[in-house]
């Protein structure tokens, strides 16, 4: 398409589309338009509060829960002490870690628990007297059958800040119990869920039995009353004496019947000096919220200026259509001389092994296409001065990572044999010096360390992987006495030639040793054995010492079935094996356990029968 033509084209379109757009979106559409986006606004704003109210009042009831649930904070709270000391210790080993964690959110003003155990009493435990029993809020608690309860605000004495609750009765493991706990929630809390909403809409929140529990209308100031205490018990929550200035209970409300025909909706009300828009919704996630409702209302008289303004906006745009058309002509012939200037100043700067010189490319005519040429060009420039760049560079660090392997090479033959020399060294003096117990143990290492460092492929001779258990095991005698013996069962005829991973049993020993034997109070055996079943090859290794209940059983089968996970610390050995066992021989091997608590534990392992000869093939597919 040809430039003049595109400028002729262009002008046209602006002028239609402009004059178009203004007449048709602007006088036409535009009330309809504002009201049904300010409408569908109003309703998400409404539900996404009710929503954020709704997750945060069950946090705070989570709080509760985790009280009523909690068996050590029961039995703590309600064993009766004959010692104050002992009451001490329980109170700050149990509860006061408990409090401390809720107390972490500034949020939770005060976190009290009221029992009927004189025994345990405490900052923020308090007896049940005769005036908690005959307070409202303690009887409500009582009878409620919803869980819990939540009340309207009030201050709290001394301090006078704001504060509404959440009472639980905390009878789960005994449902005669008289303890209930009192969570006091800064009401502020209420106030920032609505804070950027209320600049331009007033919410209500009202609880199930119809009073206010927040009017963002009001300050938090402005809550009134403050609560009663007891004599007795300055702690002692009650109900405030006084509501919230204004709307107390929903029957207040002018449009309150409105609110009680459907659970949510909208209508328009309107009084002597405005008319105003009203959202509501209530609440029916749970028992304790159920029949609570969130409402809205915007005023329609803050809607009426935009209007007008759109059609002043209207009016305004008409008259400058034609300006702005001509501006665009204009603007457009300036911009492709423009263009082209600066794809000849990218040239020159070409020319200067700047490699960086790329044109912003606009639109799809002739000089546009010239752009996406020069940049191709620039591109495949800076393409093969890299690739030169980079070969010499690959060339020089494969140089050095030669010499780098070969120097580690040799370090890992002379450290190794270093070591052997020095524990040979070692036994030979504890043998001058005659102490043969500690020269015995000395020789066992340094030939276990002299048998893992025997040159050879993946796999070994089943003897030589059970002889490197058996000086495993001699070594731990010395460690551990009289507490553990031990057998070795193998046929030499029957296994001769076998094949087996290298250090594939030494794990489950070891396993055996630290979980079952180490921890057992009385002595034990630990037994491995070698059978031969339909052409596999099943090492159990047993103990009879304390073994694992179902639970922990079935976690450890858990890791094993997902050996690939990073995720536990313990059994590293076994994973660790298994693993090792399924890469080298598929799903069908590796190792199975079997344990009952105080009965000992077995663990299996299964591999395919390998002589030397398939031996050798296996490794080499796996090289």
């Amino acid at each position: 398409m040809k430039i003049r033509t595109k400028l002729i084209l262009t002008n046209v379109f602006i002028v239609l589309a402009v004059l178009g757009s203004l007449t048709y979106a602007f006088l036409k559409r535009s009330t309809d338009l504002v009201f049904e986006t300010i409408h569908e606004n109003n309703k998400l704003s409404l539900s996404q509060v009710a929503s954020n109210l709704d997750s945060k009042l069950r946090s705070y009831e989570e709080i509760a829960n985790a009280l009523f649930l909690n068996t050590a904070l029961d039995a703590a709270a309600t064993k009766v002490y004959t010692d104050d000391r002992e009451a001490y210790e329980m109170y700050f080993e149990y509860y006061q870690p408990f409090v401390s964690a809720v107390q972490i959110s500034k949020d939770i003003f005060h976190f009290h628990q009221y029992t009927d155990n004189p025994t345990f009493r405490f900052a923020n435990v308090f007896l049940i007297d005769e005036a908690v029993r005959q307070s409202e809020w303690y009887r409500q608690t009582m009878e409620t059958r919803n869980g819990g309860i939540w009340t309207k605000p009030y201050d709290t004495p001394g301090e006078a800040v704001p504060v509404f609750s959440f009472r639980k009765r905390l009878n789960n493991f005994d449902r005669a119990s008289a303890r209930v706990v009192s969570l006091e929630i800064k009401l502020n809390v209420l106030y920032d869920l609505v804070n950027e909403e209320s600049k331009s809409k007033r919410f209500l929140f009202l609880l199930p039995n119809g009073d206010v529990l927040l009017d963002s209308a009001r300050s938090e100031g402005e809550i009134g009353g403050g609560v009663e205490r007891s004599g007795s018990d300055v702690e002692s929550d009650a109900e405030p004496t006084e509501a919230i200035g204004g709307y107390e209970t929903l029957d207040q409300l002018p449009f309150a019947e409105q609110l009680s025909k459907a659970p949510s909706g909208s209508f328009t009300y309107r009084n002597a000096n405005d008319t105003y828009q009203i959202f509501y919704q209530t609440l029916d996630s749970r028992n304790t919220v159920r029949g609570m409702k969130v409402v809205s209302y915007v005023p329609l008289t803050e809607i009426m200026p935009r209007i007008d303004q759109l059609k002043s906006l209207a009016v305004a745009l008409l008259a400058v259509a034609f300006i702005v058309s001509v501006l665009l002509i204009s603007l457009f012939s300036v911009g492709l001389t423009r263009r082209l200037s600066e794809l000849s100043g990218k040239m020159r700067s070409l020319n200067r092994d700047n490699f960086e010189s790329y044109v912003v490319v606009k639109g799809k005519d002739e000089v546009a296409q010239l752009g996406e040429m020069f940049n191709m060009m620039v591109r495949r420039l800076r393409e093969l001065i890299r690739e030169v760049y980079q070969s010499e560079l690959d060339r020089r660090e494969h140089e050095l990572r030669t010499k780098e392997v070969e120097l580690y090479a040799l370090q890992t033959q002379i450290n190794p044999h270093f070591l052997f020399n020095v524990l040979n060294m070692i036994r030979g003096k504890l043998l001058i010096s005659g102490e043969r117990e500690n020269a015995k143990v000395v020789g066992l290492l340094a030939k276990s360390f002299r048998m893992m460092l025997k040159k050879g492929g993946q796999t070994i001779p089943l003897a030589e992987e059970l002889e490197f258990v058996d000086i495993y095991l001699q070594i731990q005698q010395y460690r551990f006495g009289d507490k553990f013996s031990y057998s070795i069962e193998l046929e030499d005829d029957a296994f001769r030639g076998v094949y087996v991973p290298k250090l594939c049993i030494q794990p489950l020993a070891e396993n055996a040793l630290s979980h079952g034997v180490e921890l057992s109070p009385e002595r034990s055996h630990i037994r491995i054995r070698c059978a031969a079943d339909d052409g596999r090859l099943r090492v159990v290794v047993s103990d009879d010492g304390l073994g694992m209940t179902p639970g922990r059983l079935e976690e450890v089968r858990g890791w094993l079935r997902e050996a690939d996970s990073l995720d536990a610390d313990e059994h590293i050995g076994l994973r660790n094996v298994h693993l090792r066992l399924r890469q080298l021989y598929g799903e069908g091997f590796g190792l199975e356990i079997e344990s009952a608590a105080g009965a000992g534990t077995v663990v299996t392992m299964t591999i395919p029968m390998q002589e030397r000869e398939m031996r050798r093939k296996g490794e080499e597919r796996h090289a």
